[in-house]
């Protein structure tokens, strides 16, 4: 099998049009069952503010895959398709952020590794997709040690375009959500102001106020209300529909900061939204100064594009063994039913001769087993046709 990926990023859609291939969790399973149904039982969906992909081990066309992600979205504007080897270098370069809007950006890989945990705690995936996104993640982390940089996130560059704007002390600011991206942007702003912190649930309000006290956790439903009485709003949430709309701002003397995707504040004339779009000087700017090291970066990443076909190839080679040996144990079997009911042998004599059948039978492959772990055979479909095996998706 092998890994594919489908999905749309910042690079071919503008933030509005993103909006219709974003997933939540719940729509996630929804389309992981989609793909069971189509005998694809391994996927990993990767959901973010600027990038929206499905990974999948197969070996079938990808039309498939590219009409159920299409008519799952309703949409058919461009997406990209990548199988093999070009898949597994698309996603280390996704996880290193050579992909990013901001490049090298730091959220991309613990978003990439909540992909993966959320796969696992929910069985969607499987021993080789996993195998794959653990060496990706793996080789991240050892990337970012080697080639240390100063931390920076959307978020920072937000943080920095507000305080062209404003100062940012004393003010009174509601943040709406909870999620990473929302919460990236705290330490740039506790204690010196006052904040208010509005999020849907408050699964996270209790680990989130024993680390900033200070902080007013408010209903979500607050938001609205409350907005009169602020300097700055910042959103952050993973709604798939506005959460402010343009009459919400009227009397309001505020200066906002949307950095979701979809949008969560309607574009207005009543206040000045920053908003991802806005950011992209700031962006350029700070991607011409990561690009030092991206020429070793890439060469490192090409490399280990190798290793990891080269650990995918074990685990297919494995698979092949493991049925190589039951298919020999099996007909050696079959050979000593059929010699015992013609032969009249002692149970001594019918115990050496099942062990005898088993350890020939089992020879007869040991010569095809050598070939395929020292890499001589390539093409596994040889082994299937000379042993008349069918070929099994794990």
């Amino acid at each position: 099998m092998k890994l594919a990926v489908i999905g749309i990023s910042h690079k071919e859609l503008a933030i509005d049009a993103r909006s219709s291939f974003s997933f939540t969790d719940s729509q996630k399973l929804e389309f992981a069952s989609l793909l069971l149904e189509h005998h694809i039982e391994q996927c990993i969906i990767l959901s973010t503010c600027n990038r929206s992909e499905v990974y999948i081990m197969s070996d079938d066309d990808t039309h498939l895959l590219k009409g159920l992600y299409q008519d799952f979205c309703d949409e058919s504007s461009f997406i990209y398709v990548y199988q093999g080897e070009e898949a597994i270098l698309h996603l280390l370069r996704v996880t290193s952020g050579l992909e990013s809007m901001l490049i090298r950006e730091d959220q991309i890989l613990g978003q990439v590794k909540n992909a993966y945990d959320f796969a696992r705690d929910m069985h969607i995936g499987g021993k080789e997709i996993y195998m794959i996104f653990q060496e990706v993640i793996h080789f991240v982390k050892n990337l970012k040690t080697q080639f240390a940089q100063p931390s920076l996130s959307l978020s920072h560059i937000a943080i920095e375009h507000l305080k062209h704007l404003t100062t940012l002390t004393q003010k009174r600011i509601m943040i709406v959500g909870a999620g990473e991206v929302a919460l990236s942007c705290l330490p740039y702003l506790y204690p010196q102001n006052q904040i208010y912190l509005m999020n849907r649930t408050s699964a996270h309000t209790q680990d989130i106020q024993q680390k900033y006290p200070l902080i007013q956790c408010l209903p979500f439903e607050q938001r609205i209300p409350l907005l009169k009485e602020m300097d700055i709003l910042i959103s952050a949430t993973a709604s798939p529909h506005l959460i402010f709309h343009t009459n919400d701002f009227i009397d309001t003397h505020l200066i906002a900061v949307d950095l979701a995707i979809p949008r969560d504040i309607e574009k207005n004339n009543y206040i000045e939204c920053i908003d991802l779009e806005s950011l992209n000087q700031e962006i350029e700017f700070n991607n011409q100064q990561r690009l030092e090291d991206q020429q070793h970066i890439s060469e490192l990443i090409n490399h280990e594009v190798s290793v990891i076909q080269g650990k995918l190839s074990s685990i297919e080679n494995d698979y092949m063994i493991q049925s190589l040996q039951e298919k020999s144990l099996e007909i050696a079997n079959q050979t000593y039913q059929l010699l015992i009911k013609k032969l009249n042998l002692s149970q001594k004599e019918q115990y050496i001769l099942q062990k005898t059948l088993k350890a020939s039978f089992l020879q007869m492959i040991r010569e095809p087993i050598h070939c395929m772990k020292t890499n001589q055979i390539d093409d596994l479909s040889i082994i299937h046709q000379i042993f008349g095996m069918k070929e099994e998706k794990k």
